[in-house]
């Protein structure tokens, strides 16, 4: 009797844990299905531990708003690595870094506000402004930039973040 008590809990929260882990996979499949990158946009939220328990789509905005503001922390350390080892590059990764800066000081705290405030049009104003910002970046390199792939993703990131936030207006 005693080992039937012990183990029931035990099994009993096996059982539960998966399902809580996928409560919220329905709200994250239906919204990113709305936007034009369903794979980045799963993926993204599902990384983040708050969206296993976010209620709405201005929960889910706000997981993908941290999202950008983490992808683009990540290319500006990228970026001073880059321009330690690539001198002639200075200038462009210079005007990059404040590119990537004005994401994280500007459009970052700009979609916040505007989430929390319920005023989701300037938060799409600012994801949108984040995603041109990642594309300047890009063109200011004659060619391909060492950071191709990071202002593509941090471009994608600030779409998914647009559309979703869209889904409020």
């Amino acid at each position: 009797m005693k080992a039937i008590l012990f183990v029931f809990p035990f099994v009993l929260a096996v059982a539960y844990f998966p399902i809580s882990q996928c409560q919220n996979l329905p709200l994250i499949e239906h919204t990113c299905k709305q936007t034009p990158y369903y794979g980045l946009c799963v993926t993204s939220l599902k990384s983040d531990p708050r969206s296993k328990t976010a209620g709405d789509v201005q929960a889910i905005a706000l997981i993908m708003v941290d999202i950008i503001k983490a992808k683009a922390g990540g290319a500006l350390q990228h970026i001073e690595k880059l321009k330690q080892k690539y001198p002639a590059l200075r200038v462009p990764l210079s005007a990059c870094k404040d590119r990537f800066n004005a994401i994280i000081i500007g459009d970052v705290p700009q979609a916040v506000e505007a989430l929390t405030k319920g005023d989701p049009k300037f938060a799409v104003d600012a994801a949108n402004d984040a995603a041109l910002e990642a594309d300047s970046c890009e063109r200011g390199f004659s060619g391909k930039s060492p950071i191709t792939q990071m202002n593509k993703l941090n471009h994608d990131i600030s779409i998914i973040t647009a559309s979703i936030v869209k889904m409020m207006l």
